[in-house]
């Protein structure tokens, strides 16, 4: 993933820091809040219905280093036994595809919750979906129109 992915986020247009997340160092790891943006490392870009691309996850966290490393333990640990259990599709897709990292740390009195949900909204706003990963909407968003089938 490049930073010219991560340009449907207005607010922030480049990330505090781009990496692949199976190969950061664990000390290059920020310990502040903030959200993060996982994508494929391959050159896999993923269809949404308003154009495609590589990022499959949005997440945000009070300690991004923690998570982080949560993340990066369970990826490694999904492609070593891919198929003897099931995963999360996040570890599956960064599993299957390579992980690239981009990250926002929070800035003054920014919730990591509110830019996370600004980060979704953007890239719904851009490609018509949210990241085929994240499983659900962020606390507070919801879709406008329409009602759940299994309501």
């Amino acid at each position: 993933m490049k930073e010219f992915n991560l340009r449907f986020f207005s607010e922030r247009r480049w990330p505090d820091k781009l990496d692949d997340l199976l190969q950061i160092a664990e000390d290059e790891l920020p310990e502040t809040s903030g959200t993060y943006v996982l994508g494929s490392s391959d050159g896999t870009n993923f269809i949404y219905p308003w154009g495609s691309s590589p990022i499959f996850y949005i997440g945000q966290s009070k300690n991004l280093k923690k998570r982080l490393l949560t993340h990066k333990k369970n990826i490694s640990s999904a492609i070593e036994n891919h198929d003897d259990l099931y995963w999360w599709p996040r570890y599956q897709y960064g599993a299957s595809f390579g992980t690239s990292l981009a990250w926002y740390s929070v800035r003054g009195t920014q919730n990591p919750n509110k830019l996370e949900a600004d980060l979704i909204t953007s890239f719904y706003d851009t490609y018509g979906s949210i990241p085929v990963a994240n499983g659900a909407w962020p606390s507070g968003l919801k879709p406008k129109h329409g009602t759940r089938d299994d309501a």
